[in-house]
């Protein structure tokens, strides 16, 4: 066993067991507990209580953003949720048992179709970029393409994961430019990339650089018959125009914002629609309307072309699970809210942001006009300091916030070296602003 133990570890290129952890702070892993080895678990809850006390950050500013957002959920939604039925249901395979949940995800394709403007949603994927993914996949299955059009400031965790996805698919990724005055999508260089072989251009909206883009409304004009695949904000959806209504062929998002809570790292939520007439080879479930042989509505999974049933050989997807509950939240959240109460979340996320800018405008240190165009939730700053520095101050006036760009951008541009995302939402207060404004001062 010893053996077997030290070939893996060798395998890791870790020389003994303490390897394993050497990515938590020596200080904090020496550290040892000042407990007497007979205690009883009454006082062992205790003291782990009073330590986890440390973990609380109550009185921090939030700006932190890029895909994952601090936003206010409505108690309902939790209280929807947590109900016994919901929270310990899984995929509903017997449909005469498992009618009020897919009634539930019925629903949810319903308000989802009708808040992205496209025909057809499936009843929930992993996450954002996986749903980005399989968009990809089912692009190469629909035309026979094998080059795919991406943004060149697109994620790198979104552009490893269609790399991944892609894999075997001989798919080849290229990238299309932005101007960096406006900071939006450059028509006239992602026209001149089209050609036969394109099977698909992906844009976004708001954009990687949180501007929101108004260009992605003229893509379908210059990108012929290729496939549009747009990757969207839910919340921005309030004010925006939804991608159905430019043309979009699929069009997927990341429904954390639709009250799922942060939960340190997920679960998340993988919005994915489509125009009807590609439901055929869209990945995922699709939940129907029925009736039964007495005449009476009822609810079934269709179009179930998954590995582990009987069309097997014409899977479309290898989802095996999906996020059915967190499709249940964002079904609660998007019905408590309404359509006039998504508007003015939306409106209250772009006045914070505009404000966060004229705010910090005044500091010779920090440029807050990046870009001309407006931003939704993730504002860049050009910030005349190091990383660590920055971080440090901030940490010390209680803010979380100063995402640098180089972190999860594959950066192609000088002039953004010191960018730096500051995000806000609805729940962004004036003495948020303030602090930051106070702690940029401090640099």
């Amino acid at each position: 066993m010893l053996d077997y133990d030290q070939s893996m570890l060798d395998y890791l290129g870790i020389k003994d067991f303490e390897g394993l952890f050497s990515d938590i702070s020596p200080k904090i892993r020496k550290k040892k507990l000042n407990l007497d080895p007979h205690c009883s678990e009454c006082k062992l809850l205790q003291e782990a209580t009073m330590l986890s006390e440390s973990n609380r950050f109550d009185e921090y500013s939030n700006f932190l953003g890029c895909g994952v957002y601090d936003r206010i959920i409505p108690s309902s939604v939790d209280s929807i949720v947590s109900r016994s039925e919901f929270l310990t249901a899984y995929t509903p395979y017997q449909a005469e048992i498992s009618q009020g949940m897919l009634q539930s995800l019925f629903e949810y394709q319903s308000i989802i179709s009708d808040l992205m403007g496209m025909d057809a949603a499936n009843s929930s994927m992993y996450d954002g970029p996986t749903a980005l993914g399989e968009a990809a996949r089912m692009a190469v299955r629909i035309n026979d393409r094998k080059t795919i059009l991406i943004p060149d400031n697109i994620y790198r965790n979104k552009r490893n994961i269609l790399i991944n996805y892609c894999a075997g698919l001989d798919v080849r990724f290229k990238e299309y430019s932005f101007d960096m005055k406006t900071g939006m999508l450059d028509l006239e260089d992602l026209s001149g990339k089209i050609d036969g072989d394109v099977s698909a251009v992906i844009v976004e909206n708001p954009n990687s650089y949180g501007v929101i883009d108004e260009n992605v409304l003229r893509v379908k004009n210059v990108i012929g018959d290729s496939l549009l695949i747009s990757y969207v904000d839910p919340i921005s959806l309030g004010v925006l125009k939804p991608p159905g209504d430019y043309g979009s062929d699929i069009a997927v998002a990341e429904g954390q914002q639709l009250g799922i809570h942060q939960n340190f790292g997920g679960p998340y939520l993988g919005i994915f629609t489509y125009r009807k007439e590609l439901a055929r080879k869209s990945p995922g479930r699709l939940i129907g309307e029925t009736t039964d042989t007495t005449g009476r509505r009822g609810y079934v999974m269709t179009l179930q072309t998954r590995e582990q049933h009987i069309r097997r050989e014409k899977a479309t997807s290898n989802i095996c699970t999906n996020q059915a509950l967190m499709g249940v939240a964002a079904l609660a959240y998007l019905a408590t809210v309404g359509p006039s109460g998504l508007r003015k979340i939306a409106l209250a996320t772009i006045h914070q942001s505009a404000k966060l800018r004229q705010i910090v405008s005044g500091n010779k240190k920090v440029q807050s006009n990046v870009f001309s165009g407006t931003s939704f939730s993730d504002v860049p700053l050009l910030i005349q300091s190091d990383e660590e520095k920055l971080n440090q101050t901030l940490r010390n006036n209680k803010i979380f916030g100063g995402v640098k760009l180089d972190r999860i951008i594959q950066n192609r541009y000088d002039r953004l070296k010191n960018a730096f995302f500051f995000s806000t939402t609805e729940k962004t207060e004036e003495t948020d602003l303030m602090k930051l404004k106070h702690a940029l001062e401090a640099v």
